[in-house]
């Protein structure tokens, strides 16, 4: 899916994969070690941490739930990482 603003889009999801992989280093947890612990695919959660694609949802609930972390308390992450005022809309 392409969006209006690609460039802004990028912000978020390079938010997003940097507040994942600092809680996954946060408790000392590989990759490996997450994904096998919670049967999750080593490559689900690499892409997420890399960037490499538009993530779904439920794959962003799913590594929440494996790393013990509230879906909103990883937006608001992703919230305060962004600049101030940021928006995807044009006013």
């Amino acid at each position: 899916m392409q969006h209006v603003n690609s460039k802004k889009s990028e912000l978020i999801f390079k938010a997003l994969s940097a507040a994942i992989k600092e809680e996954r280093l946060r408790q000392k947890k590989s990759i490996r070690l997450l994904a096998d612990e919670f049967d999750l695919q080593k490559s689900l959660i690499s892409r997420l941490e890399n960037c490499v694609n538009e993530p779904k949802l439920i794959s962003v609930w799913s590594v929440c739930e494996a790393l013990g972390l509230k879906p909103s308390e990883l937006l608001s992450r992703i919230e305060n990482a962004l600049p101030d005022e940021f928006s995807l809309i044009e006013k």
